[in-house]
């Protein structure tokens, strides 16, 4: 029988118990380039607050992936699929108790997920057509959510694919006060494509937690009063999870690009063409009906 058959009160309760606290854990979870990496850092400005960054890049120190090696090393059957969700309960378990070692006030981890690296988390049944497991464990669990969309979802995918191309994804990566030169060769079929499956992604993830009273959507575009982290945003997510409003409202990050996207593409004519010929992309789901909180 398929994973997705299982009743959800039925596996909430295999998951009950687990000394995980789910109520501190929020996700932030979005496309790549959509702004989660930005607004992560403004959350980690908190002094109740701590991030384990990408728990689904292998690339980081604290992610599940290093995790599992662990405990693999201790147990060799902890690699099999149907083990997948017991070890993530475990490491978000470990997560918390890092995070109180790191910071002993500390109120709220973050986990930074990928819509993109969501599929990681597998088990040994699960529909082709569902959302990753991971999504709906977010839900059993009682996690708290934060998705973050971006509006202009042309800019996102073009953005995405500057990055892959030049491996620069932030100004971190440039001398201070420089910007993205780059010029790159867009294909205006598969920007149609991506355009398309992240208005689909949108779609199908704010359906999944309508209803749900700890998801809170936000968009990119939404999320600055000048050069500083608006107000309004500060303090809806200081209220959607329980804390003061003392993040630090400077971000901690420049803006990599300019506001003309098409200005990196060489090819930009014909992009723009393409884009012109096509349906105009439909207005992704919004979290109306969904509860949030503000």
């Amino acid at each position: 029988m398929s994973v997705d058959a299982v009743p959800a009160a039925r596996r909430r309760r295999k998951l009950d118990g687990k000394n995980i606290q789910a109520e501190t854990l929020c996700f932030v979870i979005g496309r790549p380039r959509s702004g989660t990496t930005v607004f992560k850092a403004m959350l980690q400005t908190h002094p109740e607050v701590w991030s384990l960054r990408e728990v689904l890049n292998e690339n980081n120190p604290r992610s599940y992936f290093n995790f599992l090696r662990r405990l693999q090393s201790e147990d060799r059957d902890a690699l099999l699929p149907s083990r997948s969700v017991a070890n993530f309960v475990k490491y978000l378990g470990w997560c918390r108790t890092t995070a109180l070692e790191k910071q002993p006030q500390n109120k709220v981890v973050v986990l930074d997920v990928k819509y993109d690296q969501a599929h990681l988390l597998c088990e040994p049944w699960w529909s082709i057509t569902s959302l990753p497991r991971i999504f709906s464990l977010m839900r059993e669990l009682g996690c708290k959510v934060i998705d973050v969309h971006r509006n202009d979802v042309v800019r996102l995918v073009i953005s995405n694919q500057i990055a892959i191309k030049t491996q620069i994804y932030h100004s971190n990566k440039l001398e201070p006060g420089t910007g993205q030169e780059a010029k790159v060769h867009i294909d205006p079929d598969r920007l149609q494509r991506e355009v398309n499956a992240t208005f689909q992604a949108y779609e199908k993830v704010t359906r999944h937690f309508r209803g749900y009273p700890g998801y809170l959507q936000i968009a990119y575009e939404d999320m600055f009063e000048g050069d500083a982290f608006s107000e309004a945003l500060v303090q809806r997510v200081a209220s959607f999870l329980g804390i003061s409003a003392q993040f630090e409202r400077k971000p901690q990050l420049s803006k990599l690009l300019a506001d003309d996207i098409f200005s990196y593409v060489e090819n930009a004519d014909e992009v723009r063409a393409s884009l012109a010929r096509q349906e105009p992309p439909r207005t992704a789901v919004t979290s109306a009906g969904a509860t949030e909180s503000s």
